[in-house]
């Protein structure tokens, strides 16, 4: 989506109109699904986090100051989300059958790297977790994850290329 369109739809959804809202989500949905999912790793629970996500920046665009910021700031939202999550999660025991499934079916080799890539995951900190999920699975910068997380951008880069090394080292053991 174009940056002029971009503008005008969250000029429009400021004023109310749910479908240039349904189009600005539209064109992140993908992304803030993966997002979620890989953060969650329960479909149900992605789906449920970025719906909530969703409901909450259509409710409160209008307090969204820079347009330029949508993305960062519908990610954030979602972030926040995915925290809440986790939270309900942590204070009751679940059946875990559902556990972290594949974006596309993953063959031999394949499947037993992303298990252990998830594994990785898991086992960082959900603000370094977050950090690198932004950066890699979405492409952000660290500026733009500073936005998101309320992290100052070097701290950011500092936490990624230490969590990335830490992956790293663990996937060549």
């Amino acid at each position: 989506m174009n940056e002029l369109l971009m503008k005008n739809l969250i000029k429009e959804a400021k004023k109310g109109d749910a479908a240039a809202f349904g189009r600005l989500y539209a064109s992140l949905s993908h992304e803030l699904y993966r997002f979620a999912l890989y953060y969650l790793h329960r479909e149900a629970d992605a789906e449920d986090a970025v719906q909530d996500a969703a409901l909450s920046a259509y409710k409160n665009i209008r307090y969204l100051k820079k347009p330029e910021s949508f993305r960062s700031w519908f990610f954030k939202i979602l972030s926040n989300e995915c925290k809440k999550y986790l939270l309900k999660r942590s204070n009751r025991p679940e059946d875990l059958t559902d556990e972290f499934p594949t974006l596309a079916e993953p063959t031999g080799n394949d499947h037993v790297l992303r298990f252990e890539l998830a594994e990785l995951l898991d086992a960082l900190p959900d603000d370094d977790r977050q950090i690198v999920l932004l950066s890699v699975l979405e492409g952000y910068s660290s500026k733009e994850i500073a936005e998101i997380t309320g992290i100052k951008a070097n701290t950011v880069r500092s936490r990624l290329s230490r969590s990335l090394h830490k992956i790293r080292a663990e996937l060549e053991n």
